[in-house]
């Protein structure tokens, strides 16, 4: 059984729509303005970092499709592609 056919909306209904959209966006950046510019002027904006930001390690990626791997206990494959890790197990040096 087939839906009834869909009405499409008229150029001046788009155009409408659109408007109000961006009306309504407009309104939102005047008003965030207005919210940064009293965070600054009470000082609660900070213009530059007293301490630099900790460095946040890169999470390992699984070398067969390079997605990032989830944080926890890697498994034997990878949970996105399921490559095999011990294909590219590097040896340790041997000693003696």
């Amino acid at each position: 059984m087939r839906s009834p056919a869909r009405r499409q909306p008229s150029d001046a209904e788009i155009h409408a729509r659109l408007s109000a959209r961006i009306e309504a966006l407009e309104d939102r950046v005047r008003r965030l303005e207005v919210h940064v510019r009293r965070a600054a002027s009470t000082g609660q904006v900070r213009a530059k970092a007293s301490t630099p930001a900790r460095q946040v390690r890169p999470l390992p990626r699984c070398p067969g499709c390079t997605l990032e791997l989830p944080r926890g206990r890697r498994g034997e494959t990878c949970v996105w592609c399921g490559f095999h890790f011990a294909a590219v197990v590097r040896r340790r040096a041997g000693k003696g």
